[in-house]
């Protein structure tokens, strides 16, 4: 049978305001395998106003900004820090690792028992372990600090994804606004506080690493060239004093500063966060069993059968370039151009100038899309980075030039910015009934990206590493258009025609009735359907399009 979809706006459009029909008295199932949090824009029972839904926006965007403060910090260091049999790498990998595969399995379980808030708080321990681990960094202490960090850092980031759609698709119901535009608009808000994270972390990281040797003998901007850069490969530079280590105390110290300010993000998400009301949340869990084995199974069945959908499998090689180029800014930028022309103690001073680029671009960019739309957000951004790769192929560094490595990496944060938020942003529009599997697939396929780059950093030379980087980068964004065209041709208002009656099941929930009356000016009919998990009390128009 012929398939239909929800009228959803255009990708190179302003999104327009959904007209609203009065909600019909009819009691409907709910779907039990979207997420709790379901997935309609009906405002429901609940005393939570709109000022109270963007308090928990402003107060979520702080603790994560106090903890990536510190986690941030070191882990843009690792690279340099633990350079000893390539350690910060692996473990960075094994982290990275960690956190992909407890995406398929802990999130929902995780949000269905514990609930969104309390996931988020008990997550925070798991990055101060981590830190804590940085100030003994030996195998033994590392390798479970990062298991436990990634663990931690699946529930953080899948939670805090799915509370924001939550809140988005309630506040723009209460606000009259379209929910696709204030889910934009709430990610390009937190990354703007997430990215200034940088800023702040690396002000203490080179404030307390500022130990630039006096006495020694520096090498020659000619023997940089052989080591650094693009130059840079496995066992290269050996002699290069740039790449020497904190001593034990200053290493204390950083870690010390930086566990105080995770502390402090914990105490505010104990305090201050409020639990996604009980009536937002019923509709995930009235059905669902609660033996804990059959919990498992199914979220992870639930995040895996999400990956059979055509537009998530042509968005994975984009999902995870996202994470290939922030471990490659963050682990070979800072080591092989910045740490070992000018010296580890001046990685947090080069990273300032990109990580304000970055938050500016942020904030602006889920503004900006109301009125560009995605898709040419993402053609920016795709040229951005582009640009960036290209000019490091190109580049002569010199330690005469300071100002470049400061400059350079600003065309990649600025790119950084719009694959973060807009990404998310998409990945919510196109599954808009599936948040916990979307996110859960999201962060799983961005770790992928996080663990290819750090798994080959100490074996491949730096050049190697930038092409590698440049051909996802064009493969993704090549099956990103056609992700883009796809959703065009499935948006496209069918042509004048006067259609029966029909019931037409949608491939998500062929298992499900959930049946509402639609009505469609241009296919000129009204009939029922059964669509993606919405549900029939008919609160909104929607139009029908032919796939």
């Amino acid at each position: 049978m012929p398939s239909f979809e929800k009228d959803l706006p255009p990708l190179d459009q302003k999104p327009v305001e959904m007209a609203q029909q009065k909600e019909t008295e009819k009691d409907v199932p709910s779907d039990s395998d979207s997420t709790s949090d379901d997935h309609s824009v009906k405002p429901v029972a609940s005393d939570m106003t709109e000022k109270r839904i963007f308090k928990n926006v402003l107060v979520i965007c702080t603790f994560f900004f106090l903890n990536f403060i510190s986690y941030g910090g070191l882990a843009s260091l690792q690279s340099s820090l633990h350079l000893e049999e390539g350690m910060g790498v692996i473990t960075s990998a094994i982290g990275f690792a960690s956190l992909a595969l407890s995406c398929l399995l802990l999130p929902k379980i995780a949000m269905r028992f514990v609930g969104h808030k309390w996931v988020m708080s008990i997550s925070l321990i798991g990055y101060i372990f981590w830190m804590a681990a940085n100030g003994y960094a030996v195998w033994a202490t590392m390798i479970p600090a990062s298991i436990v960090c990634g663990m931690c850092g699946a529930t953080l980031w899948t939670t805090q994804g799915a509370y924001f759609a939550i809140m988005a698709k309630h506040y723009a119901a209460k606000k009259g606004q379209d929910p696709r535009a204030v889910t934009a608009l709430f990610f390009g808000i937190f990354f703007a506080f997430f990215r200034t994270t940088a800023v702040f972390g690396s002000i203490i990281s080179s404030t307390i690493l500022n130990q630039k040797p006096e006495n020694q003998t520096q090498p020659s901007n000619e023997q940089l060239s052989q080591w650094c850069g693009l130059n840079d490969c496995p066992n290269s530079g050996s002699n290069n004093t740039n790449l020497s280590s904190p001593s034990s105390t200053t290493l204390w110290t950083l870690v010390g500063v930086y566990i105080g300010i995770g502390v402090l993000a914990f105490i505010i998400s104990v305090v201050f966060v409020d639990a996604v009301p009980a009536d937002w949340a019923a509709a995930e869990y009235q059905n669902e069993s609660k033996d804990m084995g059959k919990m498992i199974a199914k979220s992870l069945m639930a995040t895996v059968l999400h990956m059979r959908h055509l537009r998530l499998l042509l968005l994975i090689p984009i999902t995870v370039y996202t994470g290939m180029e922030q471990t490659f800014r963050d682990a070979e930028y800072t080591k092989s151009f910045v740490s070992c022309f000018l010296g580890i103690w001046m990685i947090g001073w080069c990273l300032i100038p990109s990580s304000v680029v970055n938050a500016v671009a942020s904030l602006l960019g889920g503004r900006i899309m109301k009125y560009t739309g995605l898709f040419p957000m993402f053609c920016f951004a795709f040229c951005m980075d582009l640009a960036y790769q290209v000019t490091l192929i190109f580049w002569e560094p010199s330690v005469n030039e300071e100002h470049w490595f400061f400059l350079i990496p600003c065309l990649n944060t600025l790119a950084d910015a719009i694959w973060l938020a807009q990404m998310s942003a998409l990945y919510g529009i196109l599954f808009p009934t599936k948040f916990a599997a979307a996110f859960s697939n999201y962060n799983f396929w961005k770790s992928c990206g996080n663990i290819i780059e750090f798994a080959y950093s100490s074996y491949l030379c730096t050049s190697v590493k930038l092409y590698i980087l440049m051909g996802f980068l064009g493969l993704g964004m090549a099956l990103l258009i056609i992700v883009y065209v796809k959703y065009m041709r499935q948006t496209r208002p069918v042509e004048k025609q006067v259609l029966p009656s029909a019931t037409v099941v949608d491939d998500d929930v062929k298992d499900k009735q959930d049946v509402f009356t639609v009505g469609s000016e241009n296919a000129g009919f009204t009939g029922s359907a059964v669509m993606d998990g919405v549900e029939p009390s008919a609160y909104e128009t929607v139009s029908i399009y032919r796939l």
